[in-house]
């Protein structure tokens, strides 16, 4: 879904910057995709709409806004839960007691065409204004209210880029990829290999039943290894010939077996069942018939 305040202008009915799935967050202009992993998320309701702020990788993302009819998305698509929200801030324009005009944004202070990165800005009280510094040099002088407006910038600065002392934004990301490792420990069940003869497994979640697959191969058995089980027969033994032929009847009717379950949208295969019998007649003699069926599922 796109992100989008419930109350719209003309002007703002364009495609948002952002998008969310159960895969992530996307930057809609770039095509980047931030991995549902690395994301969190802090909101606050503010009448019909929910601000949001988020972090990817301890690190700030972005602001967000919904609807309050969509203040669940972030939970729903699998988004931690922290509690380190920033306010948004809008850019805004002033002039100083000397009229010399001032744009504020996040993360410079403009004045006369020079641009002040807001990390090294300080005011200092004085009798006569608010004096502004860029690392100990003197810019201007403002009034207490604009003062306070770039004090507040300069905090949001400062949380965006180096986080909100004493959240639990670190905190929320750091045990879900501890669980993480803790799910990569577990043996990777390959779903093309799952083939099993009961209903269920220990192991396995069954989401869907979609229907009963059956794969069948016929075998002959040329006349060498007809004589060489007869040699068998008479002498006693093993004949391997005929073993060889069974084992590869078999391997061939279960790959089949999986080659049906995937055309039907499974991944996997219960209550298999293999069946074997000869057919003769017709001049033919030693085909190997063999028959696998199981139930086609769908399995997490």
């Amino acid at each position: 879904m796109f992100f989008s305040k419930k109350t719209k202008t003309e002007s703002d009915k364009k495609i948002p910057m952002w998008s969310i799935s159960e895969k992530g967050l996307k930057n809609t202009i770039t095509n980047q995709l931030y991995d549902t992993r690395g994301l969190s998320y802090c909101s606050k309701a503010d009448g019909d709409n929910v601000h949001a702020t988020i972090w990817y990788n301890h690190k700030y993302l972005c602001n967000l806004t919904v609807g309050a009819n969509q203040s669940n998305v972030f939970r729903n698509n699998y988004i931690s839960e922290c509690d380190a929200f920033i306010d948004d801030f809008a850019d805004v324009e002033f002039t100083d007691l000397f009229d010399n005009a001032i744009e504020l944004s996040i993360p410079n202070l403009k004045i006369k065409s020079e641009s002040y990165v807001l990390s090294g800005i300080r005011t200092l009280n004085t009798n006569s204004g608010y004096k502004i510094h860029h690392y100990g040099k003197y810019l201007t002088t403002v009034d207490e209210s604009y003062a306070n407006l770039i004090e507040q910038a300069k905090d949001i600065h400062l949380k965006r880029k180096c986080g909100v002392f004493g959240s639990n934004t670190k905190k929320k990301l750091d045990e879900a990829k501890k669980n993480k490792a803790e799910l990569n420990k577990r043996p990777i069940i390959n779903p093309d290999q799952i083939l099993v003869t009961t209903e269920t497994a220990p192991n396995l979640n069954i989401i869907k039943r979609i229907d009963v697959i059956t794969a069948e191969c016929v075998y002959g058995m040329n006349i060498f290894k007809d004589i060489f089980a007869s040699f068998t027969d008479v002498f006693g033994g093993r004949s391997n010939s005929i073993q060889n032929t069974l084992r590869d009847a078999r391997k061939t009717a279960l790959t089949e077996l999986r080659k049906e379950a995937a055309l039907v949208g499974a991944n996997a295969v219960i209550a298999v069942d293999l069946d074997y019998s000869e057919i003769s007649g017709g001049g033919k003699s030693g085909m190997l018939f063999i028959v696998a069926s199981g139930t086609a599922v769908v399995i997490e």
